[in-house]
Order: structure tokens, then C-alpha cells, then sequence
């Protein structure tokens, strides 16, 4: 699949960002190396928190990203489990998607009809095209008051097998004003906000949109 396609559909879209979100505790070493798969972790010498003990979707050697919003079903599950920890959802360059290897998820990456796929279906501009079509069993976009860069389901996301460099992350969202002021000397130039619990990238897209 030419990376080109999937530049000229990420673009017609006007795709604005792609998101992570992880422990506040991350971010210092994600700041200085980069999001890294879990299975190359030792490259760099780190031990991440991290939030999916099992990672069902089978994946250690991909990162996952969601589409232009958090998937806020797993963060509000993962916040709620961890009562006190300090979150961050980093807004990344849309062209991750064809400037890396890169799978793409209509639903959660481990969802029985994404995990039973071909990983090379996942990659083809078809799959990518699939993330923001109509759904059977969804309500439909319109019903969702869904952007034209809005995954249908919520929970797909972007399966990335490279190396995210620092220099792709263009912003970080902190949950309160403390943690910002805390992290803001290593964010660098790096476009830096507030969103509290219930508003913007920390509440539901449905609210949101």
C-alpha cells in the first residue's frame, strides 16, 4: 500500500491529531526517547507503567494510537482503577499514519474481528478507509454527530510498529493545572494545556461532540 494513499485520505479528512494517553509518570522518558513498543523497551533501558496488563490484542510490538480523540471508554476505566495517578493524553503528528508501519483498527485491536484478521489486511488503505465508514450494529455517524475525522467506533485505533519520535509529539494535555506546572520545563515548546476531568480529551467524545 503506497503511503501516499493513505496521506491524500488523512488529509482530505483533515485528520488534526492522533492521541496516546499514559501515566504522568511516563512522560519525562517519552519526552526524551519517544513512544517505543513494549517488545523494544530494552533498548532504551526502561520500565514503563503501563495500563493493559494483557494486551489481548497480542500486539507488544505496536503502539496504540486513537484517531483525533482518546478511546474514553479505556481511559475512564484505567483512571477509575487507579484513583490518584496523574494522566496525560499527548497529541501526535497525523503523519505517523503513512510515515510509519502501521495497522489499522475499525474496532479495538483486540476485538475478535480485528484480532482474527491478517495483520497485512490491517495495513492496506481499505482498512483505513474502514475506521470512518458506517457500521453495522453502531449508530451511524450522523447519530454520533461524528467529524469527517472521527473514527466510528470509539475504540479503533492505530497500531503503530515503529518508533514514535519526541519531535512528533507536539502536545501534551495534563488533567489539572498542577501536573502541568510540575511537567512544563520538559515540555519544551511543545503546545501544553488543562483539560479537567469531564471537559475536552478527559471527557466522553459523545459529550464532546
Amino acid at each position: 500500500m503506497p503511503p501516499k494513499d493513505i496521506q491524500t485520505q488523512a488529509q482530505e479528512l483533515k485528520i488534526p491529531q492522533l492521541v496516546h494517553f499514559t501515566r504522568a509518570a511516563n512522560l519525562p522518558t517519552i519526552l526524551k526517547h519517544g513512544l517505543y513498543p513494549l517488545s523494544r523497551k530494552d533498548e532504551i533501558g526502561i520500565t514503563p507503567l503501563i495500563n493493559d496488563q494483557l494486551r489481548l490484542d497480542g500486539h507488544l510490538d505496536g503502539t496504540s494510537l486513537s484517531v483525533s480523540f482518546p478511546n474514553f471508554r479505556m481511559f475512564y476505566k484505567y483512571r477509575q482503577e487507579n484513583p490518584g495517578i496523574e494522566w496525560v493524553v499527548l497529541g501526535i503528528k497525523p503523519s505517523v499514519l503513512w510515515e510509519k508501519d502501521c495497522a489499522f483498527c475499525c474496532h479495538n485491536a483486540a476485538d475478535n474481528r480485528i484480532s482474527e484478521q491478517q495483520l497485512a489486511n490491517l495495513k492496506t488503505l481499505g482498512a483505513f478507509q474502514g475506521m470512518f465508514a458506517e457500521i453495522e450494529g453502531h449508530q451511524t455517524r450522523t447519530e454520533q454527530r461524528l467529524k469527517p475525522f472521527d473514527p466510528t467506533d470509539s475504540q479503533a485505533e492505530v497500531l503503530v510498529f515503529d518508533i514514535i519520535e519526541p519531535e512528533l509529539i507536539f502536545g501534551v494535555i495534563f488533567e489539572n493545572a498542577k501536573a502541568l506546572s510540575a511537567s512544563k520545563q520538559i515540555c519544551g515548546d511543545r503546545d501544553i494545556r488543562v483539560n479537567q476531568a469531564g471537559q475536552g480529551f478527559f471527557a466522553s467524545r459523545s459529550f464532546v461532540r
